[in-house]
C-alpha cells in the first residue's frame, strides 16, 4: 500500500513537471524534470547510465539554444540602435509619390525612430519618414556638397 501512494505521487510530481516543460521549454523546467525522475527512481532498478547521459546532453543541447536565441535577439536590437548613426548622413532610397511614381532620391536623415509594425524608421528632411530596410545607400552629407 505504501508502494502504490509513491508511484502515485511520483507520477503526479513527474506528470505536473511535464506541463511545465510542454508550456515553457526552459532548462529550468528540464532539471526539475530530471530531478523529480531521479528522487523518485526504483532504487531495485535504478535508471541506465546511457539514458541518464542522453537526458544531459539533451539539456546541454537546451541551454546552448537558449544561449543563441538571447544572443540573436541582442544582435537584432543592436541593429536598431545602429541606424541612430544615420543621423546627419545623406541615404539614397527609391520614393513613391502620392501618384505611384517611384524615383531614386537622396536626402538627408533628421532624426531615427522606432515603429512597433514598420521598425527602424528614418526621418528625412524633404521626403519624410523611410523604413531603414528601403534604404538602399549612406554617405556622408555636407553642407557645402550640396550646393
Amino acid at each position: 500500500m505504501a508502494v502504490s501512494s509513491v508511484s502515485a505521487y511520483s507520477t503526479a510530481a513527474s506528470s505536473e513537471v511535464t506541463q511545465a516543460v510542454t508550456s515553457e521549454l526552459d532548462k529550468d523546467a528540464f532539471l526539475k524534470l530530471l530531478i523529480a525522475e531521479l528522487s523518485n527512481q526504483d532504487p531495485l532498478n535504478p535508471m541506465d547510465d546511457r539514458e541518464f547521459i542522453a537526458q544531459m546532453a539533451q539539456f546541454s543541447t537546451l541551454e546552448q539554444m537558449t544561449n543563441m536565441t538571447k544572443a540573436l535577439e541582442d544582435m537584432a536590437s543592436m541593429e536598431n540602435y545602429s541606424a541612430v548613426s544615420y543621423v546627419g548622413k545623406m541615404v539614397a532610397f527609391d520614393y513613391t509619390d502620392s501618384e505611384g511614381t517611384v524615383t531614386p532620391v537622396a536626402d538627408v536623415v533628421v532624426a531615427v525612430w522606432f515603429d512597433s509594425t514598420d521598425g527602424v524608421m528614418l526621418e528625412t528632411a524633404t521626403y519624410g519618414d523611410i523604413p531603414l530596410k528601403q534604404i538602399d545607400g549612406v554617405t556622408t552629407y555636407s553642407a557645402a556638397s550640396a550646393s
